[in-house]
């Protein structure tokens, strides 16, 4: 089976970008909304959740189109030139 590098940095990235994101998003949400009973508590814990689902989502899009585009132009510039 061939090594898919550029697959793998993106998983890889995906993974640590998910988490990180993930957390960013809870901590901002924990830090700024009153949880003085449980059901805000559980309301505010899944939509947090959600959110940094998504958030998260969109972010791997983002870094997966900048991985691409790094490993495209190194790619091209490790090319001859054809004019020559």
């Amino acid at each position: 089976m061939k090594l898919d590098k550029r697959k793998l940095v993106k998983q890889t990235t995906s993974l640590v970008v998910g988490f990180g994101t993930a957390k960013i998003v809870n901590d901002t949400i924990r830090n700024n909304v009153d949880l003085d009973n449980p059901v805000k508590n559980i309301t505010v814990g899944v939509a947090a959740f959600a959110i940094g689902g998504m958030v998260a989502d969109a972010a791997t899009t983002y870094t997966d189109r900048m991985i691409d585009e790094l490993a495209d132009a190194i790619n091209e510039f490790r090319q001859p030139n054809s004019t020559n």
